[in-house]
């Protein structure tokens, strides 16, 4: 070989080289995420600062070795072009506020490995289905040129589901209608909070406990049946559920722990033509 081929071989091979260093340490380096790497050498999602049009994220299996175990509060947050979010093997906790404001989302994936959570439908539930995690504000969502607006979707929850969990269908507000099952019994803080769409309500027979504000904002709800298992209304549980007008609970007012305005206001202020009827 002479000279000159040589010199231009070797050149080629540096050139390589380089894109072989480089692809891996971006394949390893999970772009636009902010973690931390705790004591106990497991890493946790704190942020994501990506203001691209990205449209799909995953959350790796491990960070510079460590074991992405954890997606805190705000970790995925305010990502309007996120269209799919996919949940590493090995994250077992995720916080309440961890995907809010992602408008654009449709889906949630997880890797089949991963003993927490599982995916059904693009709905995140924990592995035992027990409880519903988090419901994509934009499943099955499209926007009708001709009317200019956003269609509406309905949803059923799976039998077997108890936890509605603490904003699982936060801001989800082209949602016209909800099927709860009687398999659940708690409705966490903010659970249903700005579903503005929402019209028909039917509470299952087994509640027991509906959390702090968790329909406020469902604006178009007019009539809600409490059933008489519920012993626990947190407070602001209906604000601003202004045509919310008719209430019934199927049981004494003395057997219900009720926080502050429990019930539907107009920016906090009393509704006069609000009818609460109790057994």
């Amino acid at each position: 070989m002479n000279r000159k081929k040589y010199k231009i071989l070797a050149s080629v091979l540096a050139v390589l080289s380089v894109i072989a260093v480089f692809s891996s340490c971006t394949a390893s380096t999970p772009e636009k995420l902010k973690y931390e790497i705790g004591e106990n050498g497991e890493a946790r999602i704190t942020g994501y600062t990506d203001i691209t049009t990205r449209t799909e994220i995953a959350v790796p299996d491990e960070i510079d070795g460590a074991p992405v175990t954890e997606i805190c509060d705000f970790g995925l947050f305010n990502a309007d072009s996120l269209k799919k979010i996919t949940i590493g093997k090995n994250v077992k906790t995720i916080g309440t506020w961890a995907f809010t404001n992602n408008k654009g989302l449709r889906e949630f994936a997880v890797d089949p490995g991963n003993a927490y959570f599982t995916v059904v439908d693009g709905i995140l539930f924990t592995k035992d289905m027990k409880t519903l995690v988090a419901y994509p504000p934009a499943r099955n969502i499209e926007f009708d040129k001709f009317a200019q607006s956003l269609n509406t979707t309905t949803y059923e929850i799976p039998d077997g589901v108890e936890t509605i969990r603490s904003k699982a269908f936060y801001k989800c507000g082209c949602v016209t209608e909800i099927k709860i099952p009687d398999s659940v019994k708690v409705i966490e803080e903010k659970a249903f909070f700005k579903v503005e769409a929402l019209e028909n309500l039917t509470l299952p027979k087994n509640l027991g406990y509906i959390g702090k504000d968790a329909f406020g904002y469902c604006a178009k709800v007019k009539t809600v049946t409490i059933p008489s298992t519920v012993t626990e209304i947190g407070e602001y549980a209906f604000y601003n559920c202004t045509s919310l007008l008719n209430i019934t609970v199927d049981n004494a007012e003395s057997a219900v722990s009720v926080g502050k305005k429990w019930y539907p206001t107009m920016n906090g202020k009393e509704i006069s033509e609000l009818k609460i009827s109790w057994r």
